[in-house]
């Protein structure tokens, strides 16, 4: 298989790991034992320049080539096992990225979900519903208006936004700078 054929890319979640499949190896000089050993990949190549400079432009990418190091960044920080690149033979032509579930989240009491992520559905909740109530009073808002009200990060406001859009709850008419908000019943 090659990177001109569409194949799927498939995302695999069992109760103690994540599995994100792709069904042709890294580009070199990117390879299965270097995603294990590294953390960035600074001279990667990329099959189409132009889509990256875009998505760059348009805030939709942090950085170049930061997505390991992020991802391998965060699940150190929370505690949990580091993420696995397989396989780990020349032969198959996939690649496995596997992360494994923090001890922690798996913990279940009663066969229910533990305070702490009890706590975290409830605060985002919170902030959601702090959202719609700023958009119902003030339609024209604007994201960072509404980071800077609630005292949150821009980025945390986007992601609540985008969430809010998904589920139906939200909707943007008009354009975006003077456009606004509407609050669906």
């Amino acid at each position: 298989m090659n990177y001109k054929e569409r194949p799927f890319v498939g995302i695999y979640i069992y109760k103690d790991r994540i599995s994100f499949v792709n069904h042709n190896r890294p580009l070199p000089p990117v390879t299965i034992e270097a995603l294990n050993r590294d953390r960035s990949f600074d001279r990667r190549q990329y099959l189409n320049k132009e889509l990256k400079d875009m998505f760059f432009s348009l805030n939709l990418i942090e950085s170049y080539g930061s997505g390991i190091r992020r991802a391998k960044d965060a699940l150190l920080e929370n505690g949990s096992p580091e993420l696995k690149f397989y396989p780990d033979n020349e032969e198959d032509n996939y690649t496995n990225a596997v992360m494994g579930t923090n001890s922690e989240f798996l913990k279940v009491f009663n066969g229910s979900i533990t305070q702490e992520t009890t706590q975290e559905i409830k605060i985002e909740k919170s902030v959601s519903n702090r959202i719609i109530e700023l958009m119902m009073m003030e339609p024209n808002i604007t994201a960072k208006q509404i980071a800077e009200h609630l005292n949150v990060s821009f980025d945390g406001v986007r992601y609540h936004i985008k969430k809010l859009r998904a589920d139906g709850k939200i909707k943007r008419e008009g354009s975006t700078k003077s456009g606004k908000w509407v609050v669906m019943k």
